[in-house]
This record gives structure tokens, sequence and C-alpha cells, in this order.
């Protein structure tokens, strides 16, 4: 087996599939009111409409760390944590997402 998916729970949807679609570059796969989702490669990320946020990291691999959280940023996401080294060898940025969700972006370094 492999994991394909996951579900969070987000009070505003709309919003949430807003800031996805303007900062992250994605859109929705399938939509309807009380759910989207968004592919992400082989793995899918579901919004689902809920009372209560989902408090969840969700992280992204990529190459080069510092341009993709530049990005994000001009597009409008708010800083958790800048780029910086961490000692499991990766460079990490945090960035806040919709309800309680945040977003890293994780860049392995070579050893």
């Amino acid at each position: 087996m492999k994991a394909n998916h996951v579900h969070v729970g987000v009070r505003d949807l709309p919003a949430a599939v807003g800031w996805l679609e303007r900062v992250w570059e994605l859109k929705p796969v399938f939509q309807i009111p009380e759910m989207a989702i968004f592919a992400v490669g082989e793995f899918e990320l579901f919004l689902d409409a809920a009372e209560h946020d989902t408090r969840t990291t969700i992280g992204f691999v990529s190459d080069d760390c510092d341009r993709d959280y530049g990005s994000v940023v001009a597009r409008g996401a708010e800083t958790v944590s800048a780029p910086e080294d961490k000692p499991y060898g990766s460079r990490a940025a945090y960035v806040k997402g919709p309800g309680a969700l945040t977003f890293e972006i994780e860049q392995p370094l070579k050893r």
C-alpha cells in the first residue's frame, strides 16, 4: 500500500480554495459545496467543509526552497519560518495556510 490522499477540515472552504489557487497555484480537480480535491502529483489533498479547522502541516519537496518560498510569499503567503538548514539534512520553510493549515517547503541538502 501507499498513501494517496489526506482529508483536512476547513471552516471557510471557499476562502481555502481561493488561497490554494492564488498562493500555491493549484486548481481543484473536483469541487462541490462540501469538498474540494487538489491533485499534487500522485497525491491528493481533500479540503472538507467543517465546523472546526484541522491543524495540519502539509509538506512539499522542492529543489530550491528559497526560490519556492519567495514565490509563495510574493503571492501572499504569510511567513511562519523563513528558509533555514535543519539538522536532519534539509532546508525548510513554513508558511501559514488557510484555517489551521501550515505549508512546509523542504529541500533535501546534499551530504
